[in-house]
């Protein structure tokens, strides 16, 4: 007859205290007298007959802890609310702007949230936030084409500046980039996004860009510098030819900017803006091609609100320390807080600007933002997602088994990047194949 949990761990106190002052004979007797008993494994047995408590606590398997949870389900239902208000940000960055979350779901009437649920919201600490959320986040993560080429004769006009010449930088100094719509597929025309951000401030401006052309360059970045609600004082560029020419050279003179590139193949020189290329662009647009009047439509439309909800509504944190220990980086960041929140602390913006933003920030519904947004990433996918067409199964013979290029961190990092509008393009390709399947089926039938 085999014991139950609480027959074995009574058994365990008794030769617990027999094994303790028992001989070095005795021991081995009284070991496998406990495992013919418990059925235990020798090395296990031997443990816990060694152990001054048994190393089962008293507790029995299937007993239910006394206490309820202090974030129930109700507190998780507001919380993820916020969090999918909130672009899916991770539990520190999250947590920083959940009281103005609040704030603004009252003020505009999108949830009735109990005194008991703010206060517990309030209170919430990041770790508790990602592990709130964890069964909700997906896996997701793709990455597009590098369409960056390079222009000789302007590159010694142009002064270089590094990754480590950031440090205390005025408000008005941007990192700009250029990123492609082509879905992987380079050849013919798309379309391109000049993305800008603010290294102090962190403030971002995504601008529908037509094609390469000077014309439209010129366009965008005027558009752009109209688009900030503080002055610009400086362009940072990779070495592309679609800023090293003499079009954007002469457009940064004639209104004062300061006009500065990283070094050739080296990227850390534009730390932010690569940065904001994955957390803003590719996070809300995705990796698709866009190359028709109407993806620009959309997509300019896209921009207005997403520019809105990204710099009132998103925190960030920017990189204040960093030093190593051995092989080992270790960083430290200043508290989260949103572009809009870093421009108001600026010294050296003016009260008129402050002003400004502060009385368009009166009037943003954070979700009412959110879902405007979802409506023209979804109008995105509709129109542009591709159908997955299925590949006939190829037996190929190899001598050895084939390994990834990729280091596993690097895998994993990859495998396990949240991409909310790459996850809604999946399923509406795989609504398409399914469509296109069943209409096959019927055509068949009706035959």
């Amino acid at each position: 007859m085999r014991l139950t949990m609480a027959d074995r761990k009574s058994l365990a106190k008794v030769f617990i205290e027999k094994y303790r002052y028992a001989s070095k004979r005795e021991k081995i007797v009284i070991l496998n007298e406990f495992i013919e008993y418990t059925k235990h494994n020798r090395s296990y047995a031997s443990r816990v007959l060694r152990s001054s408590a048994p190393a089962m606590n008293n507790k029995i398997a299937g007993t239910k802890r006394k206490h309820a949870p202090r974030y129930d389900d109700d507190v998780k239902a507001v919380l993820k609310k916020i969090w999918e208000t909130s672009d899916y940000l991770c539990g520190k960055r999250l947590v920083s702007i959940i009281p103005e979350m609040v704030r603004k779901f009252g003020e505009f009437d999108e949830m009735d949230i109990s005194d008991p649920i703010k206060e517990k919201l309030l209170k919430i600490s990041a770790a508790t936030v990602d592990r709130l959320l964890s069964p909700s986040r997906k896996t997701l993560g793709r990455h597009g084409t590098s369409m960056t080429k390079s222009t000789r004769y302007l590159i010694d006009r142009i002064p270089v500046k590094t990754f480590g010449e950031w440090k205390e930088t005025p408000a008005g100094f941007t990192q700009v980039d250029l990123v492609a719509h082509n879905g992987g597929n380079v050849y013919g025309g798309f379309l391109y996004t000049l993305n800008t951000t603010d290294v102090s401030t962190s403030w971002t401006v995504c601008t529908l860009v037509q094609d390469k052309t000077m014309p439209e360059m010129l366009k965008a970045l005027s558009a752009m510098k109209e688009a900030f609600p503080y002055p610009i004082r400086g362009i940072h560029s990779d070495n592309g030819s679609e800023f090293i020419n003499d079009s954007v050279l002469g457009f940064a003179r004639e209104n004062t900017i300061v006009f500065t590139r990283g070094r050739p193949y080296k990227k850390n020189d534009n730390p932010h803006i690569e940065q904001k290329n994955n957390s803003i662009l590719r996070r809300n647009t995705g990796y698709l091609r866009y190359d028709k009047p109407e993806h620009a439509e959309v997509l300019d439309e896209l921009y207005t609100y997403l520019n809105l909800y990204v710099n009132y509504f998103q925190p960030t944190m920017i990189l204040v320390e960093k030093h190593r220990i051995g092989a080992k980086a270790i960083r430290k960041y200043d508290k989260p807080k949103t572009p809009y929140q870093r421009l108001l602390e600026r010294m050296d913006v003016s009260d008129t600007v402050k002003r400004k933003v502060k009385k368009i920030y009166a009037g943003l519904n954070p979700a009412s933002l959110k879902r405007i947004i979802n409506h023209y990433q979804a109008d995105l996918i509709h129109m542009a997602a591709p159908i997955r067409v299925p590949i006939a199964p190829v037996r190929i013979r190899r001598k050895k088994e084939m390994k990834h290029t990729l280091p596993v961190w690097r895998r994993e990092m990859i495998a396990t990047k949240p991409n909310p509008f790459l996850e809604r393009q999946r399923i509406e390709e795989l609504k398409r194949a399914s469509n296109l399947v069943l209409d096959k089926r019927k055509i068949k039938s009706s035959k």
